[in-house]
């Protein structure tokens, strides 16, 4: 169905519906002031619930929404009466998606609102997002949760496979992987090209290409070629690598991604060349020779400026007042599964862990969860925000057998595992103020 949109603070255009949504879906979409796209969708058989969705981490120039921007749920709950609305987020100030954490929480937010001008007050809400996403829907459980007369905006929160022991604690694991790979294999840069300080991710004029890194990481670990062609040189770099950094091998690639291309678009774009990070007291251990490793690795501290942005950007202070239920696959590489650890702790700090459910599943990707699993979560939650009682680990577990005959997928959910500290896998900096915003108490 097409749409003119018109709305204060929202450009105009016609909209239609993308493939895949559900016959009958009225489908809004636009661009706000600050240069998100959004697409809402609200089904004919509308029962006055939304679902918010925010995306997880792209370095792409924002774009318009399709159907798979609506989260994995987005159709099925469409059929099932909800209206689902996503944001692209802004972009950086060079066009770029990125590190948009602080940024998107306040897109997100709008377009709540916008939804509401267009429709009306939903009679519940429910925020629910992946990854970088999972941190932003901590966020806004946080800052947005409740509107000037103390009503709740949103009535649950769905953060999945989340960074949420926040910007901060990530990016140190992101930068250790960084001069970690650099002390072992000396190719980013190489020798004979401009040398800079690698809190920068990249070289400030970078033309190395996704392809590029990958092939320069392979040529040092011989990570993407059979183990059994893997000269000893590389099979020391990679497991001194792997040792000291203690991810799985299948993430290298993945995680030095974020260690080069988006760690460079948090510094050169978003904190102006300042480091936000730091490891000068950080001794480094699981190699063959740590003596060596500490004594020769790259040593930055942090610029306060730059420490105070990504600390917006964002660390939880836990003082979410809505039924939260998170999900993290255990086998993550690259968002750990300890952030759910550090985060349970936030919660308690704040005294807000009742109103916290945590659940693992064992599985080796980031953010692999079957659409039972998914809808196993997202169902508890609801029947949390309308019973007022927390689920069991037995009862989301139950959940999801329920659904996976439908599905002819898995449930791999682990009622057992608990993970263990963050600084288990990230060191603490001890030279760094503590990250934590300070909570406060409920009343």
């Amino acid at each position: 169905m097409f749409v003119l949109l018109v709305l204060a603070g929202a450009s105009a255009l016609q909209a239609q519906c993308p493939p895949g949504l559900p016959p009958a879906t009225t489908c809004h979409a636009g661009m706000d002031t600050n240069g998100a796209f959004f697409l809402i969708a609200v089904p004919a058989n509308y029962n006055h619930r939304l679902l918010l969705w925010n995306h997880g981490y792209s370095l792409a120039p924002p774009g318009k929404l399709g159907a798979e921007d609506l989260s994995p749920l987005g159709p099925l709950l469409l059929q099932l009466g909800f209206a689902v609305a996503a944001s692209s987020y802004r972009p950086d100030v060079v066009g770029l998606g990125g590190w948009a954490v602080a940024d998107a929480a306040e897109d997100t937010e709008n377009l709540r609102q916008q939804f509401i001008r267009i429709f009306g007050q939903p009679d519940l809400t429910i925020v629910v997002g992946a990854s970088e996403g999972g941190l932003i829907t901590a966020e806004i459980a946080e800052r947005f949760a409740k509107d000037a007369h103390g009503n709740l905006n949103y009535h649950g929160a769905l953060p999945l496979c989340g960074p949420l022991a926040g910007g901060v604690k990530n990016f140190w694991g992101a930068f250790d992987l960084r001069v970690v790979y650099q002390f072992y294999c000396q190719n980013l840069p190489r020798p004979n090209e401009p040398q800079y300080p690698l809190f920068l991710g990249l070289a400030p004029n970078n033309t190395i290409t996704p392809r590029e890194l990958g092939s320069r990481i392979n040529q040092c670990t011989g990570v993407l070629q059979p183990a059994a062609t893997r000269t000893p040189q590389q099979r020391r770099n990679l497991a001194n690598i792997l040792g000291v950094a203690k991810i799985p091998e299948s993430f290298v690639v993945t995680d030095m991604f974020f260690s080069t291309f988006a760690l460079a678009e948090l510094v050169q774009v978003r904190t102006h060349g300042l480091s936000p990070v730091t490891n000068l007291d950080v001794e480094y251990t699981g190699s063959e020779d740590d003596d060596a490793l500490n004594a020769g690795v790259f040593r930055a501290g942090s610029n306060e400026e730059a420490l105070d942005f990504l600390t917006r950007a964002y660390t939880p202070n836990g003082r979410a007042p809505m039924p939260t239920l998170t999900m993290h696959t255990i086998g993550d590489g690259l968002v750990i599964v300890e952030n759910e650890n550090e985060y349970k702790e936030i919660r308690g700090d704040a005294h807000t862990q009742r109103r916290l459910r945590q659940i693992f599943t064992d599985a080796g990707g980031h953010c692999e969860f079957s659409a039972s699993e998914t809808l196993a979560a997202f169902q508890a939650l609801l029947g949390w925000v309308q019973s007022h009682k927390r689920p069991t680990k037995r009862q989301v577990a139950a959940l999801c057998e329920q659904f996976r005959p439908a599905f002819g997928d898995t449930c791999k959910i682990n009622r057992e595992f608990q993970p263990e500290e963050f600084e288990t896998r990230i060191p603490k900096r001890e030279s760094e103020r503590d990250s934590k915003h300070e909570p406060e108490r409920e009343p």
